[in-house]
């Protein structure tokens, strides 16, 4: 169970912002332009498919501070909001050759509109307020009508370079003026994620009572169930 707590006003959650463009850098002059094309046999075609459907369940907890004294809480509006949904391929297996498993990382917040009176009579007074959460949850591919969803594998950087050495014009050692390395990358289809439905339950406990019974802070403790779903890009095996 996660519990947040706090009751400074204002306070905002920021969802996750896009991923930036690399700097400017230098350019180096570079000699001949050439490159070769070679082209892959067969049929086959891109859709995006869907991975699966992941029902989370999560228990969050937190401390609310009304900006003015309350009577009564007359209703409570709540709408689910996700800023970062991201599935991570887990490690293979030894010998395997893709991966069928992934650790999903979800952050969002509640979005609250609480509304309260202040007394037996007058107006209602409206305060909003956003609840975050965070969930990581392992998931898994299932059934034989799924593909895998890490189908291209690693990329080897520099923690893991082939160079390439040439011996030096005596015979004695490596040549120092002359030398190079191999790396590979393997551009994976990134995992898409979309809210699908939501559940919250909640119970709220108005506690500080002042001598008019009036309360200006509540805890509420909210049992959160919502599904995603998560899609991907794939080569058609029917056709490929």
């Amino acid at each position: 169970m996660k519990r947040n707590t706090g009751c400074s006003h204002g306070r905002k959650t920021h969802p996750h912002k896009a991923c930036p463009p690399m700097q400017a850098c230098d350019t180096a002059k570079t000699h001949d332009h050439f490159c070769t094309a070679t082209v892959t046999a067969g049929t086959f075609t891109e859709v995006e498919k869907i991975i699966g459907d992941v029902t989370i369940n999560t228990n969050v907890e937190a401390d609310i501070c009304l900006p003015s004294s309350a009577y009564e809480i007359k209703n409570i509006r709540k709408n689910v909001y996700i800023t970062q949904c991201k599935a991570i391929p887990v490690t293979p297996a030894p010998g395997a050759t893709t991966v069928t498993a992934a650790n999903l990382f979800i952050e969002g917040y509640v979005h609250k509109n609480i509304q309260y009176s202040e007394g037996c009579d007058g107006y209602l007074k409206d305060y909003s307020i956003n609840i975050p959460f965070k969930c990581y949850q392992p998931v898994g591919v299932t059934g034989t009508a799924l593909a895998p969803i890490f189908v291209r594998g690693f990329s080897q950087k520099s923690s893991e370079v082939q160079e390439i050495r040439e011996i030096a014009p005596d015979g004695m050692g490596s040549d120092r003026c002359s030398f190079g390395s191999r790396h590979f990358e393997n551009f994976n289809e990134p995992i898409k994620c979309r809210i699908l439905n939501d559940t919250i339950l909640e119970m709220d406990f108005p506690h500080d009572f002042d001598r008019w019974g009036n309360f200006r802070r509540l805890t509420e403790k909210m049992t959160l169930t919502f599904t995603v779903r998560l899609t991907q890009v794939q080569r058609n095996p029917t056709l490929g």
